[in-house]
């Protein structure tokens, strides 16, 4: 081979490449580094330190022996690839020395039989990043794109990079942290089922947000696979797609710490999602984390258990390969669900293990078979979900459509663990007289604890009861629809029947009644069979007339009559039902707060199958008392975001006032309001100045809606020049910042909105008189968190939205001197202002959540006062104490409101609308402030203002300083 040795004393310029004496020349390489941005045939050989070396996008390297390029031992601080490194019978680049980092964004090939980069034993790689391709797509070469048998700090493929190869990666070293965006993958040859990356090494964290692929059907098995591991792995985060044809991801390590933990949030695939197989023995638990979906059987051959954990915000699926159920293995440990929402869509079979469910939400929509014991623990939930096909008669043998657990094994079920049923579909409904078998298992040992679970259907109106059936061989858990227990008004008829008693005392006056008559002999039989009966009638009856029955004893009509009434009544008297409240109460009634009633009043509404929002809405029908329903209804609604949006207008409307009061200490309060040329100003004069401003402000609560408590604070940077003797212009850059807690019903509650803006502003000076006139354009983003926590329930929800608001305002005054020189300004300040929120959508929350469309609110408002200010020379320039006292009223009192629908809503029958706090219509204002003037160009003021109505408090200090050039 013809190579050039490259060291850091020098290199090589040219280089004789036969015996014909033909001279070539190569790229020019200075002492300790070198570009190629032409073709090279000659390979490069690193032996000792050598800082960079760079191929451009037009250069290549190629080498035709052991490597075109060979770190022998040596220390090539960075190589830089955008061009192409390849070798016709050897690796395209070999290290056996140190690597600072290789940045690929053009092609690293392979050979028919090497590889791409070969990191040989003892090697040191800092790090690898790859945008380009590294290895060959082309199915019939066999080379791997990349060996390791050293050491690498990072290695990352970006994510338009491409590692492939027959094997993409091969790993007897260790690797800290590797990286995925783009394609690792096998090229389709046929000639290893070792995968597209093969661990026989250590890697401490595998990342993967791309793909990682393998999917030939030839070769040794038959298949393929994506990612082996035959060392060890200490965390496996998958957020991309891990697929394979064969195998997704096989462990079949002789490492006692095979892999750590596998981290799902995206998608596992293939007829073996995840291979676990410990050659000794290992009893570490296999433990997954899935928020993503794994399509494929899940088998883990080793005695250890093995711990699967949903999504806390979104449901973790577990299914089959193709639209399938699929098979969860156990070779000797349990299968435990430990936490999480999960839809499981596995048969779970354990060799002598139990399956235990934890404290998950487990969400079944077929039937599933469990070869073992099922567990299910007290904060654990069970959920049947029903297909629009359903058959619910409760009989195992015809029921189809919805989700079952067959148990071939005991069941048992703690006390206070949740059963429901969810529909799945669009059409089907819930009624009375449905039945579900949600379980069915061993009568031996099994426990369901049935009257002392909690059951529910999401969306039916009635009563849900859960009961055992038992034949002697399997015992199932049914669940029975019924009609919601009515409430019985009772009747003014039952109130006689308490009072029988006293009534059948005088039954003996009527006796010598019937003893005068002339009767034949046969007569008394008579009253003695009719007697008896007016005794127990007539009270029942006619309670206050007991004589006027018995004189017409004798007759038949009479008789007859009190027989029949008499039967019913004690009948009619029973007492109303014990429960005579639906099973599902009507929780929105309960809340007397407006936002509090209509989100609950919403989520009410829902009949979906999400299971984050069904636990939300399951929990909120045991809320108990006008209190609670309040408290929980108001921190589901979007109340905080309201308050947000509305406190973020103090800053601006504060932002407003600092550049009103910029104008008027503009003007020198000495003339009493003329300034202009004539004061010293020219027209070419610039004033620039900047006033930072905080405050706090208060809206207690009210009947209607909690309140808040807002801090905010921000900086004003502005520029203005006289305009002629009157008129006087400029702008104002504006930055605020307002942070928003919620108080009462929505402690704990938090937003905050920065504020980005501009306002241009004018003055004209008359003779006293005065105008000013502003303008200001801002946008706002905003960021809030919100809480519930009851009984059942628990969750926060994310917002991140934007708003954009414009206000208008105008002032006229007419400064008066009065004696000692003091002088006095009746004014009058009108403003418009407009404010837009964008619509947006909450991220977490556990079914909390809401997507609230766009709002906008205006006002119109008056502030009508007067100022009183004196100037005071002092050593140190002059000092111009003001007061300032003025009635603020709102034209507008109209409520912000938004419309929100939950989340997980995708019908929009959870739909609902929040109202703000009314503005304050009055409100009194308050300015206290001084300015000092140390000379004719730099003045200093500081400002105190205070608002104040009903239930609000505003109060703002500021700092201006000004300098005129």
């Amino acid at each position: 081979m013809n190579k050039i040795r490259l060291g850091q004393h020098g290199s090589l310029l040219v280089a004789f490449t036969s015996a014909q004496g033909l001279l070539a020349t190569y790229a020019y390489a200075a002492p300790d580094s070198e570009i190629i941005n032409s073709a090279v045939s000659t390979g490069r050989e690193i032996y000792s330190d050598f800082n960079t070396l760079t191929i451009t996008p037009q250069g290549s390297l190629t080498g035709t022996g052991y490597a075109a390029l060979n770190i022998s031992g040596g220390y090539l601080a960075s190589l830089q690839n955008a061009g192409a490194i390849s070798a016709n019978n050897g690796y395209a680049v070999y290290s056996s020395g140190t690597l600072g980092s290789l940045d690929n964004s053009g092609t690293i090939a392979n050979n028919s039989a090497t590889g791409a980069l070969y990191l040989d034993y003892g090697s040191q790689t800092e790090s690898i990043t790859n945008s380009g391709l590294i290895g060959d797509t082309n199915s019939n070469n066999y080379g791997y794109a990349i060996y390791n048998y050293g050491y690498i700090n990072s290695l990352k493929n970006k994510e338009n990079g491409s590692i492939i190869g027959a094997i993409a990666l091969y790993n007897n070293g260790y690797i800290n942290q590797l990286e995925n965006a783009g394609l690792i993958a096998n090229n389709n040859n046929g000639y290893s089922s070792d995968g597209a990356i093969f661990n026989d090494g250590t890697i401490d964290t595998l990342v993967n947000t791309g793909t990682i692929n393998s999917s030939y059907t030839s070769g040794i098995v038959g298949g393929s696979v994506a990612l082996r591991n035959y060392g060890t792995i200490g965390t496996l985060i998958n957020s991309g797609t891990i697929s394979s044809n064969y195998f997704a991801i096989l462990s079949d390590s002789p490492s006692w710490d095979a892999i750590g933990t596998i981290i799902n949030s995206g998608l596992i695939k293939g007829p073996q999602a995840i291979y676990f197989y410990s050659q000794n023995g290992n009893n570490d638990s296999l433990d997954i984390n899935n928020s993503g979906t794994i399509a494929g059987n899940i088998y883990n051959y080793s005695v250890s258990p093995t711990v699967i954990a949903g999504g806390k915000d979104k449901q973790g699926v577990l299914t089959g390969y193709k639209d399938t159920s699929g098979y969860i293995f156990t070779n000797g440990g349990s299968v435990t669900f430990s936490s999480g929402s999960l839809l499981l869509n596995d048969h779970l079979y354990t060799a002598g293990g139990n399956v235990i469910n934890d404290a998950a939400q487990i969400q079944v929509n077929n039937p599933l078979i469990i070869n073992g014991n099922y567990h299910q623990n007290a904060a654990a939930a069970l959920i049947s979900g029903v297909s629009d096909a359903a058959t619910a008669t409760g009989d195992v043998r015809t029921d189809a459509g919805y989700g079952r657990l067959t148990v071939n094994g005991a069941a048992t079920i703690d006390e206070g663990s949740r059963i429901s049923l969810a529909r799945t579909g669009n059409t089907y409904a819930f009624a009375p007289g449905q039945r579900y078998v949600v379980i069915n298992a061993n009568s031996a040992d099994t426990h369901y604890n049935a009257d002392k679970l909690v059951y529910s259907a999401a969306g039916f109106n009635g009563a849900v009861k859960g009961a055992e059936y038992d034949d002697g061989t399997r015992n199932a858990l049914v669940l029975s629809l019924v009609e919601a227990p009515v409430a019985v008004e009772p009747t003014p008829a039952p109130e006689p029947v308490p009072e029988p008693t006293p009534a059948p005392e005088p039954a003996p006056a009527p006796q010598p009644a019937p003893e005068p008559a002339p009767a034949p002999a046969t007569e008394p039989q008579t009253p003695e069979r009719v007697t008896p009966a007016p005794k127990e009638a007539t009270p029942v009856i006619v309670e206050p007339a007991v004589p006027a029955p018995v004189e017409t004893v004798a007759t038949p009509p009479v008789a007859t009559a009190p027989a029949v009434a008499v039967a019913p009544l004690p009948v009619a008297a029973q007492p109303a039902p014990a429960q005579p409240v639906a099973a599902q109460p009507p929780v929105r009634a309960l809340a007397t707060q407006p936002d509090a009633s209509a989100a609950l009043g919403g989520l009410a509404n829902y009949s979906g199958i999400s299971p984050q929002l069904l636990e939300l809405y399951n929990a909120s029908l045991a809320i108990d008392g006008k209190a609670e329903a309040n408290r929980v209804g108001e921190r589901l609604s979007a109340s905080q975001n309201i308050n947000a949006a509305t406190a973020s207008t103090q800053a601006v409307t504060q932002a407003m006032s600092v550049v009103s009061n910029h104008i008027n200490t503009a003007r020198n309060p000495q003339t009493a309001g003329m300034s202009g040329v004539s004061t010293g100003d020219a027209y070419d004069s610039w004033s620039v100045w900047g006033q930072p401003f905080g405050g706090f402000a208060r809206q207690d609560s009210s009947e209607e809606v909690s309140g808040y408590k807002a801090k905010f604070g921000g900086l004003l940077l502005g520029a203005d020049r006289a305009l002629g003797d009157n008129w006087r212009a400029g702008a104002a850059l504006n930055y605020s910042n307002t942070s928003v807690r919620g108080q009462d019903n929505l402690s704990g509650n938090r937003s905050t909105a920065n504020n980005y803006g501009v306002i241009g502003y004018a003055s004209y000076t008359g003779n006293p008189w005065y105008m000013n006139l502003s303008a200001g354009l801002n946008r706002q983003n905003y960021t809030s968190t919100r809480e519930a926590e009851f009984t059942g329930f628990s969750g926060k929800a994310h917002g991140k939205f934007n708003g954009q608001s414009v206000t208008l305002q105008s002032e006229f005054g007419y400064p008066f001197t009065l004696p000692a020189d003091v002088v006095l300004t009746p004014m009058a300040t009108f403003t418009y202002g407009y404010q837009h929120v964008d619509s947006y959508k909450e991220s977490g929350g556990n079914g909390m959540a809401l997507n609230v469309g766009s709002s906008h609110a205006q006002s119109v408002t008056s502030d009508i006062g007067v100022r009183l200010e004196k100037t005071v020379a002092t050593r140190l320039g002059n000092v111009t104490p003001f007061a300032q006292v003025s009635w603020i009223h709102q034209y507008d009192d109209r409520q912000m409101s938004s419309t929100a629908v939950y989340g997980a809503d995708t019908v929009g029958e959870t739909q609902f609308v929040t109202k703000g706090a009314a503005p304050v219509k009055d409100m009194a204002g308050i300015a206290l402030g001084t300015t000092l003037f140390n000379n004719q160009d730099l003045s200093l003021d500081a400002r105190y203002d205070l608002q104040a109505g009903e239930r609000y408090q505003a109060h703002t200090f500021s700092l201006r300083l000004r300098k005129t050039f």
